[in-house]
């Protein structure tokens, strides 16, 4: 693996105190996910996110990503407040909702289609994307012909096949098997460093957090808050970072800020059936 790539010092995502609150189904009782949201993450930055069940994670991506708006505070891109859902921004999610009737190479070339991209432009680009995530020879193929793992590199390539400035992730290796998840971690580490793009990448592995992120964001119980950033550094990226010495120390820094923090998330959840 290579060096990681520099990254900018300007926020390309900003968020200013943001707070969600729900209502409860059937009730007008509030709910609150997150609350006093404060978080710059830079440009080309590959953050990872982690915290406990329930704490807000997604709600936090969907905000970033305008699938939905802040109760309080704002949400900022560049700048500028996110007013919804735009091809800026390319989303990831577990599932990996991919067209059955379409094939790999039409279901990347989905997003260029949305932007009027040209029929054979389209088809580079899409051929391009395919073979940046390992999959060339299989553009022919549909989902139900590819592994898990094969079809959430097709979602990824979808993704940034129409050039989003930021690729929002959420848990996207959760359902795949231990394998397959390191292989995957390691290629989408290839494809950041090559693309530059500005990664959000939501995970309850620690593991994963530390192998994957620049920067580790831990997240309180609910309603979610940032706990603290953990800046992950190492003098090489070469080789298996997991053997490192201080990937151990990274990971049990991050589990002792985040032990009370599921252990509050348990408490809740017990009371909620009580």
């Amino acid at each position: 693996m290579t060096a990681a790539v520099e990254t900018g010092t300007r926020a390309k995502i900003g968020l200013r105190d943001v707070g969600k609150v729900f209502r409860v189904r059937g009730t007008d009782r509030p709910f609150a996910a997150i609350s006093g949201v404060d978080l710059d993450i830079r440009e080309g930055e590959f953050l990872t996110l982690v915290g406990p069940s329930g704490c807000g994670k997604s709600t936090l991506l969907d905000l970033i990503g305008g699938l939905t708006s802040p109760s309080s505070g704002e949400v900022l891109l560049d700048g500028a407040p996110v007013g919804g859902p735009g091809l800026d921004r390319g989303i990831v999610f577990q599932q990996y909702a991919l067209f059955p009737w379409r094939t790999a190479l039409a279901n990347i070339a989905f997003g260029l289609e949305a932007k009027g991209v040209p029929r054979r432009e389209r088809a580079d680009r899409a051929r391009h994307y395919l073979d940046l995530v390992g999959l060339d020879g299989f553009g022919d193929r549909y989902p139900h012909e590819l592994s898990g793992g094969m079809r959430q590199r097709v979602a990824i390539a979808r993704s940034l096949a129409f050039d989003p400035d930021v690729l929002l992730m959420d848990e996207p290796f959760a359902a795949l098997d231990a394998q397959t998840r390191e292989s995957l971690q390691e290629e989408l580490l290839h494809i950041w460093e090559k693309t530059r793009k500005t990664v959000v990448f939501i995970t309850h592995g620690i593991d994963e957090a530390v192998y994957l992120g620049q920067r580790v964001a831990v997240m309180t119980a609910r309603p979610g808050r940032i706990k603290q950033i953990i800046d992950i550094t190492f003098d090489s990226r070469a080789g298996d970072l997991r053997a490192d010495p201080r990937f151990g120390e990274y990971r049990h820094r991050i589990w002792t800020l985040l032990r009370d923090e599921v252990a509050a998330a348990q408490r809740e959840e017990r009371s909620s059936v009580d």
